[in-house]
């Protein structure tokens, strides 16, 4: 009997599990308009100017009127929310740039290239400056209702050439070990010098038996004076396993492996089964001690009758 019921507990916990494994698909609306290259970075002399070009790609199915401007750029927390609005005490980097045109209409399926030139003030010192060019599309003037105009941007990371300060760090890394799915990772990097440094980030996700299942490349910018968090995850996490995440970024140029983390993933719904599971296994515990408990008792009673 008690062979039986412990058989059945295992069989339900079997099924319960393969019920709840699972993976998470999202799928994104493409955008209408696009630009290229998405970031320019170039390094010039005080009192010096520089010309260069970027595209806006129309990849809709209508014409757009367009406007093209100038604004700053800097971000906001470790989350790094960009920020157009001017800072106090800094320069008018924005006012640096100027364009071949400042509207246009850009037709379906065709490209414009909008000529630039960057001036920077005589007395400028050396380090980082940043602006963003946009695109934006007009709404037509006859049109009623909420029109959101869409917005594409070319971010321009500035060197004002001369000696400066270059500094950076990995400040933390972290992958909790207990998870539920998706199975996420955090990198906090730091720049205390005083221009940006590209990092480059590998992550790489391996299973008990050290087989990758999920590697992420990729690279981010890290402005002068700040700290900036790097938060994603494993979209198609299963619902329960047992992994390794390692990785490894670079700070100015050098290469800094980051810590092996070990984790456990375990979904809501697997939780619950494990605690059904549990729940009935000590069940099936005191079941057993009770019964062998009234055996022996029984037994205890037939000898001393003899």
């Amino acid at each position: 009997m008690m062979r039986k019921i412990t058989a059945y507990l295992v069989a339900v916990f079997v099924v319960l599990t393969a019920v709840y494994l699972g993976t998470h698909v999202v799928s994104a609306a493409p955008e209408v308009l696009t630009i290229s290259p998405t970031a320019i970075k170039p390094v010039i002399n005080p009192g010096a100017t520089k010309s260069g070009s970027f595209q806006a790609i129309n990849q809709g199915q209508q014409s757009y009127d367009v406007i093209i401007y100038a604004a700053p750029y800097s971000v906001k927390s470790e989350n790094y929310t960009p920020d157009f609005s001017p800072v106090s005490g800094a320069p008018a980097v924005s006012s640096w740039l100027h364009f071949s045109q400042t509207s246009g209409i850009i037709r379906p399926g065709q490209t414009i290239t909008v000529n630039y030139t960057i001036t920077v003030p005589l007395n400028t010192l050396a380090g980082g400056y940043y602006a963003v060019a946009f695109v934006e599309t007009q709404a037509p003037k006859a049109t009623s209702g909420v029109i959101v105009n869409e917005q594409v941007g070319e971010i321009f990371y500035i060197q004002v050439a001369g000696p400066v300060t270059q500094a950076g760090k990995v400040l933390s890394w972290s992958s909790p070990f207990f998870q539920k799915a998706p199975l996420a990772y955090t990198l906090r990097l730091e720049n205390t010098g005083g221009l940006y440094y590209f990092s480059n980030i590998s992550i790489v996700v391996r299973d008990i038996f050290n087989t990758p299942k999920f590697t992420l490349t990729t690279q981010k910018v890290v402005l002068p004076q700040t700290i900036r968090r790097i938060t994603d995850a494993w979209t198609k996490t299963p619902s329960l396993g047992f992994f390794k995440v390692t990785g490894s970024a670079t700070i100015l140029g050098h290469n800094q492996p980051l810590p092996a983390k070990y984790v456990l993933v375990m979904s809501q719904a697997v939780r619950y089964v494990f605690v059904i599971i549990g729940a009935l296994l000590v069940l099936l515990i005191i079941l057993h001690w009770i019964l062998g408990r009234k055996r022996r008792k029984k037994s205890h009673r037939l000898t001393n009758k003899r």
